[in-house]
């Protein structure tokens, strides 16, 4: 069970790192457009592993994972089994 959804993950973004989530859609890619700091990506994936219940290991931490928030939101899913 996760309690990490995308309203949650955009509150997040939105209180600690000061995004629009008006402007963010799920495909919205954050650290490659640099609208997210690699220094904020600490943050995200311990925001992440506490919110969801699922740890990262150091290879999961990719662009391929937490670039957007649908990238994220599918990452938890997946370890989650859904």
């Amino acid at each position: 069970m996760t309690g990490l959804d995308r309203d949650t993950l955009l509150r997040f973004l939105e209180e600690r790192l000061g995004l629009d989530p008006a402007e963010i859609d799920d495909e919205t890619p954050l650290f490659s457009s640099g609208l997210v700091d690699s220094v904020a990506l600490a943050e995200l994936v311990v925001y992440v592993e506490n919110e969801s219940g699922v740890s990262f290991e150091p290879e999961d931490i990719t662009l391929e994972h937490l670039d957007t928030v649908g990238r994220i939101l599918r990452f938890v899913a997946t370890r989650h089994g859904r």
